[in-house]
């Protein structure tokens, strides 16, 4: 079984009564690339925001309220994922 991904916030935040100091993705799937790029010419952290939001099975509003430093590599992470979908050959 791979390793679970963990991000451990520096700055943990409470929301409608409970604390969140990290956050548990699961690894994505490709209809969570569909989704991704289904939204990401419209609004791009909102493509963000609803795919970790996806990833941690949380509400999109609780991902909202992450603060940007954490937020940044958790954006980073999820990219790695499309990196290699998006640099390949369309043949």
């Amino acid at each position: 079984m791979a390793d679970q991904t963990v991000f451990t916030l520096s700055h943990p935040f409470e929301y409608r009564g409970a604390t969140y100091s990290e956050f548990k993705p699961r690894r994505p799937k490709v209809r969570d690339l569909r989704n991704f790029v289904k939204n990401v010419d419209r609004d791009s952290v909102a493509a963000f925001e609803k795919a970790l939001a996806d990833l941690c099975e949380l509400d999109e509003k609780i991902i909202a309220e992450i603060d940007i430093e954490d937020f940044a590599p958790m954006k980073a992470w999820f990219e790695g994922f499309l990196k290699p979908m998006l640099s390949g050959s369309d043949e």
